[in-house]
């Protein structure tokens, strides 16, 4: 099996990887299809599972940082207004102009700390078959911000502000065991996104890349610099980018925290294999409850079905934890991670959406992936890295196919651009 061919280094010396994970106790790109699918996981919060990751000492993956996610969209109708001033996130300068945002078309990058979403322009929305995860100090801007468009003085003006809000629905959700609260706001296009507060008990690294890094951010104070001013008339003239250019250098929202991937059933096990054995990464799986019967609404999906007695499904959940960051030494969270949740509803064919994840051990992480046979090129963008030197030149790599290493079998479809600590994009 390629499994028992993969080779990593770990305190000096060449060691086999063998399967890392053990299976633990709980402790269509359509709104429809992805209304259902998030149906089926809402038996446990992502952000409040337990790991069993290592605990009483400080520990870092060897996934440092999940950076960003790329998603195509149409046009800037929505994206500006939900990204910078729903969500609370700033404006990229470097993608700022002289296209992009002061002329109303191309990519955007929204930033909140150290991560980024890549707005690309493509026909066709993508959207992630899951939850996206976002952290923040506080809830109640963002809170205050939604219920703005709750106001009307009509049933007619309300169903007006329904239309050119932009994002299609959200709700304030308890999570039952934490107690804490989650928004979760669903966009235009069905990308469901899962807010939550920060803990205060946070024991993770400070000096990792999350919290000793942040992004740029176009501010007022750009727009009227010396530089700007000779360099580019751009940022002076656009109404647009004065509208969403920010005071200070802090966003609301301060980081990704985590991506969930409903993925089908019996593969959580093969996922994380894949993590661990590919990249050491520390991986976990958790069995938690299915949701009931009577959860799913058949009328989004027809391939769900109620139960006449609404009993139980008997089959667990299993969900793959993968770690990114460190690792709190009292809880066994990393500070981000990527989540994989079984589900036996059909999930929409994969429309490329693509993260990327910055590696310490750039050379390890691409003799791993040419091992499996799972480095590819992207004909999209100009990083064709097929050789090591390639992908020096680059300070990045790109894999598609993640698999079952017993049996080569490709068990999801998921781009990852795998970048170095020193690619320029910071």
């Amino acid at each position: 099996s390629i499994l028992l061919h993969l080779y990593r280094i770990s305190n000096n010396s060449i060691v086999r990887r063998t399967t890392a994970h053990q299976v633990s106790p709980s402790s269509s790109s359509s709104l429809n299809v992805q209304s259902a699918l998030e149906k089926d996981g809402n038996a446990a919060t992502p952000s409040h599972i337990s790991t069993s990751f290592p605990l009483g000492k400080k520990q870092r993956s060897t996934l440092t940082l999940l950076e960003h996610i790329n998603l195509n969209v149409p046009n800037h109708n929505y994206i500006l207004d939900f990204y910078l001033h729903i969500l609370g996130m700033g404006i990229d300068p470097r993608h700022a102009i002289p296209k992009n945002v002061a002329s109303g078309y191309g990519m955007v990058w929204a930033n909140c700390g150290a991560t980024q979403f890549h707005l690309v322009f493509g026909e066709e929305a993508q959207v992630v078959p899951g939850r996206i995860g976002l952290s923040y100090d506080d809830l109640e801007g963002l809170k205050g911000r939604l219920k703005r468009y709750d106001q009307g003085a009509g049933e007619g003006e309300c169903e007006e502000v329904k239309k050119e809000r932009p994002f299609e629905s959200y709700s304030i959700d308890v999570d039952d065991h934490s107690k804490s609260e989650c928004v979760r706001i669903v966009d235009r296009y069905g990308n469901v996104f899962c807010c939550n507060r920060l803990s205060d008990n946070d024991d993770c690294d400070n000096d990792e890349l999350i919290r000793a890094v942040r992004q740029p951010v176009l501010t007022n104070t750009m727009l009227t610099s010396a530089d700007v001013q000779n360099n580019s008339n751009n940022y002076r003239s656009s109404s647009v980018l004065r509208q969403f250019a920010m005071q200070e250098t802090t966003t609301d929202c301060r980081a990704i925290q985590y991506v969930e991937f409903y993925v089908p059933p019996n593969t959580a096990a093969q996922i994380a294999d894949f993590y661990s054995s590919v990249f050491g990464a520390p991986t976990d799986i958790v069995t938690v409850p299915s949701p009931r019967n009577d959860d799913h609404d058949p009328d989004n999906n027809p391939a769900s079905s109620s139960s006449d007695t609404g009993d139980k499904n008997d089959t667990p959940t299993n969900i793959a934890i993968i770690g990114i960051g460190s690792i709190d030494p009292t809880t066994g969270k990393t500070s981000q991670s990527l989540l994989f949740r079984e589900t036996p509803l059909p999930i929409p064919p994969y429309d490329g959406h693509h993260i990327a994840l910055y590696v310490p051990d750039f050379s390890a992480a691409f003799h791993s992936c040419v091992d499996v046979g799972v480095v590819w090129v992207n004909p999209r963008y100009k990083d064709k890295a097929m050789t090591l030197n390639g992908a020096k030149r680059w300070k990045q790599f790109r894999f598609k196919d993640i698999l079952d290493l017993e049996t080569g079998r490709i068990v999801f479809e998921l781009e990852h651009e795998v970048r170095s600590v020193e690619h320029g994009g910071w």
